[in-house]
């Protein structure tokens, strides 16, 4: 905000009756904006305070900035105007669904699927709800990954004249590596960012540039920077990383723990993995099922807690337990499937029938935890992999509460973010799974709950039909607002009559049927919207 428009306002406050003769002086315009400006009469006053707010904040919200000292333009040289687009231009029916959707009550995530459908049809956001989504996307950062991409020349070109908009500009506006300033004499906060783009681009020279630097670091600062090689994390990072775990400061140990026990074939996997294997063994009874035995370790030396054993309480268990569940979360989970059972589901089916099952799920999910959101960012994470999170709930489904509890609840944040995509029907079995009165269980209406709230996408026409048909006879009426986002709005269209028909005199159900549909319509229109040429 400039001064002129920061002292209209504060003249705003204070009344023009009671500024006296400095009205005049303070509403008139400095030019070019003087000229645009119809005269207004001396004996109104609030007229002109009121039309120069009006052209000062139109003006400003489209990026322009008075001359500063002078009441010539001339005197300000002019900014270079926006480079062309390379995007193809938004079509008129979905710029009007946007607007629509600003000036609603609709929910914020139609705005986030609003955005996703313009990138796919490579368009860039009209001119006129840039400013708007800026300073929405400035309070908002979760937005900001969906609108960079969307922001267009015109976009990138006003980032630049607000300083809170920086962040729309990309790596270089918020400190760009090569930028020897940015790295050497940042804000933590900054350093921290430039750090992570650096090795987005150039991991090794960004580990290096980590390693000259951190003889002088503050403990605290190398504990808050070692976190940043988990952007492109790979072997050549070991060595550093090791180095890291005999540091004085227990943070910068624990991260460097965390880091190496995620990173595939690290010597700290390899060193749990030689813990771990005399303490487990396969009994196969001629009588009963076969099981996976496990011996909890009788102590924990030196070297065990330098790799982060017993470094964190797990509680509900026992020391002794928690350092085994230490062990097996560092050690990858696909060395199970090749050393005890062809797939994630049937070691679990081993383990249930253990004295320590729950120290075995425990340590499991931590380790699929780790290892998948490590993978997470590659373009094709490997299914071997992906299938430990995905068998681990399926398995949660039908476990008692004991064994239930032993899986965080960040793992079905990691299935959700898949669930969408049904991949080799893995979303469609997890939900064959559920019993059939699933809706008397708090926790399955409470997995379901996650499941929509964090899918980034609509569901598959499959998925959405198996799960409408059961809404439809459990009636779960909480779960509608969160599954009215994520299913698919053709397939949704084909059972509401369905719905209707079978509705009873229960007026609260009606009504959030109702709006269940109401809101699966405007989405359907929003799709329908980007299907129209631009």
């Amino acid at each position: 905000m400039t001064d002129d428009l920061r002292q209209r306002q504060q003249l705003l406050k204070i009344g023009t009756a009671r500024a006296g003769r400095g009205v005049a002086g303070v509403a008139s315009l400095t030019a070019p904006l003087d000229t645009l400006l119809p005269p207004v009469e001396a004996s109104a006053p609030e007229a002109a305070l009121w039309m120069s707010l009006g052209a000062l904040d139109l003006w400003e919200r489209s990026g322009f900035l008075p001359p500063v000292g002078s009441a010539s333009p001339a005197a300000s040289p002019a900014a270079e105007p926006a480079p062309p687009e390379q995007l193809r231009p938004c079509p008129a029916r979905a710029k009007a669904m946007l607007a629509l959707l600003l000036r609603s009550d609709h929910p914020p995530a139609l705005q986030s699927e609003w955005l996703r459908l313009l990138q796919r049809h490579g368009a860039h956001l009209p001119a006129q709800f840039l400013p708007r989504l800026l300073d929405t996307a400035t309070r908002q950062p979760a937005l900001r990954a969906q609108l960079l991409p969307v922001l267009g020349e015109r976009g990138r070109w006003l980032a630049g004249v607000q300083a809170e908009w920086g962040w729309a500009l990309g790596a270089a506006a918020a400190g760009d590596v090569e930028d020897e300033a940015a790295w050497d004499t940042g804000s933590p906060e900054q350093r921290l960012t430039v750090l992570r783009a650096w090795r987005a681009r150039d991991a090794g020279a960004a580990r290096a540039a980590l390693a000259a630097a951190w003889p002088s670091e503050a403990p605290e600062q190398r504990a808050a920077l070692l976190p940043a090689l988990a952007v492109g994390l790979g072997l050549d990072d070991e060595a550093f990383l090791e180095a890291a775990l005999d540091d004085r400061r227990k943070e910068v140990r624990a991260a460097a723990q965390r880091l190496l026990a995620c990173l595939p074939g690290s010597q700290l996997g390899q060193r749990m993995l030689a813990r771990l294997l005399p303490l487990l063994r396969l009994e196969k009874p001629w009588l009963g099922k076969a099981r996976l035995e496990l011996t909890l370790p009788a102590a924990c030396d030196a070297s065990m807690r330098r790799d982060g054993i017993g470094a964190t309480p797990h509680p509900g268990m026992g020391e002794k337990a928690g350092w085994a569940v230490d062990m097996l979360a560092a050690v990858d989970p696909r060395v199970w499937t090749r050393q005890f059972a062809p797939t994630p589901l049937a070691c679990l089916a081993l383990a249930g029938h253990s004295e320590f099952a729950g120290v075995l799920v425990r340590g499991w999910s931590l380790a699929a935890l780790r290892h998948a959101e490590a993978a997470a960012s590659e373009a094709d994470p490997p299914p071997d992999l992906l299938a430990w999170p995905h068998d681990l709930a399926l398995w949660w489904i039908g476990a008692g509460q004991a064994l239930r509890d032993a899986v965080p609840d960040a793992l079905f944040d990691l299935v959700a973010r898949r669930f969408h995509l049904d991949t080799g029907g893995a979303g469609s079995a997890l939900l064959d799974a559920f019993p059939r009165t699933w809706q008397d269980d708090p926790a399955l209406v409470q997995l379901l709950h996650r499941l929509a709230e964090k899918s980034p996408d609509t569901w598959t026409p499959r998925l959405s039909r198996h799960m409408l048909q059961r809404l439809q006879a459990a009636q779960p009426a909480l779960l509608l607002p969160a599954f009215a986002r994520i299913v698919g709005p053709a397939t949704a269209a084909g059972f509401e009559m369905a719905w209707r028909a079978g509705l009873g005199a229960d007026s609260q159900w009606r009504t959030r049927v109702d709006h269940f549909f109401d809101l699966v319509r405007v989405r359907r229109e929003m799709i329908l919207s980007f299907q129209e040429p631009a």
